[in-house]
């Protein structure tokens, strides 16, 4: 497996076009690169990564990572600072945002820093990188579209702006308000609309480029000449790391009960209850209503008359079934709360009815096979598949049943943490299928 970290700067359709076969994660944040390195990466590639809000990669686990003998190539944004810090110690940095870090003509982290949306609307950047503003100025200078002197007073302009406010708009606000010549920010701003300039994606394809020319021995033969010390801080992130991740056993019990989805709800309901008990869940009226529109959908009761019908069938009054989507949306918080916690109780639900025992020893067999096939816990990219493919094998050749119509719905229900754990759980049970004899 061969993980990229990226999001605003490069899209996963990108990124697998120049590096087919990648594993792409969301921007990196402490503990990732330490994960994917449990996860059997054989390369690391780190583009984009979180600077605030998010605590940040360490350079700590990427120092791990090299020290295990996996490859880490840095570019464009977090990549870029990480492996100007790292190179000495054996990370690959690539592009002109690295060199310029690495050759102290760029210091400050506001640089590459931007502001952008949620993961799902693509991280639209709503920001501009003051290194895409540098490159794109340059560019303009080379062009003879400005001279080097409007490109300096410009420069200014945005380094001086915070790099959430920082836009090609705000610049050229300011600098007329600053009274520079408005026929040249108007050819500029012209200009700019084919002669942007986007570093950032362009270091990101360049890393990707090198990432797909070398090989594993290549890479692995670069000197790291430094010992790996295992602080008291660096204890304290795997230990906690560890205590999130569930052992392969565990995962592989978990995956036996939730293929029988009844049964995996009645345990989860008696597993969450003392959860719930502990800590006073507040869930919020708008909550319920969401569920009970979504409700509607999935039962096709549109009108009035039919949700009375439905009600008035299944013996239950509107308060009544607004109390069971509470209830509900209190296990789901509680469960995602305490994930640990929920595993540890669902185990004593197991050993209470009798039947861990069995499970846990079809878990070992199983994990004895996953061993013995050569993929451990594998993505869908070490076993060439797609999300598609293997979502439709899953359900329909294996359960024998639809695919769910909202996947997020099964996904919550079922208590995924999000689509890569539910994709990791197909690939185990497609590696064990095909070697189930």
């Amino acid at each position: 497996m061969i993980a990229v970290f990226s999001g605003p700067t490069i899209s996963t359709s990108d990124v697998q076009k120049a590096l087919p076969g990648a594993d792409v994660r969301t921007p990196a944040r402490t503990g990732d690169i330490y994960a994917v390195c449990q996860q059997q990466a054989s390369a690391i590639g780190l583009i984009d990564g979180f600077f605030e809000g998010v605590p940040s990669v360490w350079h700590k686990e990427i120092l791990w990572a090299l020290d295990q003998g996996i490859p880490v190539f840095g570019a464009s944004s977090m990549g870029a600072l990480r492996a100007a810090e790292l190179h000495s110690f054996g990370m690959t940095g690539v592009g002109r945002i690295f060199e310029a870090y690495r050759d102290g003509k760029l210091e400050d982290d506001d640089e590459v820093a931007l502001r952008h949306g949620p993961q799902e609307l693509g991280y639209v950047a709503v920001s501009e990188p003051m290194v895409n503003i540098r490159a794109s100025l340059d560019h303009a200078v080379a062009a003879g579209v400005v001279d080097s002197a409007v490109a300096s007073d410009l420069t200014a302009l945005a380094k001086a702006t915070n790099f959430p406010d920082r836009s090609w708009e705000t610049v050229f606000d300011q600098a007329t308000d600053q009274g520079l010549d408005s026929d040249t920010l108007g050819n500029l701003q012209s200009w700019l609309t084919s002669g942007r300039v986007d570093q950032k994606h362009l270091d990101a394809l360049e890393m990707l480029s090198v990432m797909a020319r070398m090989s594993e021995d290549d890479a692995k033969a670069k000197d790291r000449s430094f010992e790996f010390q295992h602080t008291v801080m660096w204890e304290a992130l795997t230990r906690t790391h560890r205590a999130k991740v569930p052992s392969l056993e565990m995962q592989l019990i978990f995956d036996q009960v939730r293929r029988d989805p009844n049964r995996y709800q009645d345990l989860r309901s008696r597993a969450a209850a003392g959860l719930v008990s502990a800590q006073v869940q507040d869930v919020p009226q708008s909550a319920v209503d969401h569920a009970m529109t979504r409700f509607r959908k999935d039962e096709r009761l549109f009108t009035g008359a039919s949700l009375n019908a439905w009600l008035t069938a299944n013996n239950l009054g509107l308060s009544g079934l607004q109390q069971r989507f509470r209830e509900e949306l209190q296990l789901s918080t509680a469960i995602s709360a305490n994930p640990e916690a929920f595993r540890a109780a669902l185990i004593a639900e197991l050993k209470t009815e009798g039947s861990y025992g069995a499970l846990l020893a079809q878990a070992r067999k199983m994990a004895e096979r996953l061993e013995e096939s050569g993929f451990r816990n594998p993505a869908l990219n070490d076993l060439g598949l797609s999300p598609a493919t293997i979502l439709f094998w899953f359900f329909e050749d294996l359960n024998r049943s639809s695919v769910p119509d909202d996947l997020d719905d099964y996904l919550y229900r079922n208590d995924f943490a999000d689509r890569l754990e539910f994709e990791q759980m197909m690939a185990r049970a497609f590696v064990l299928w095909q070697n189930q004899g």
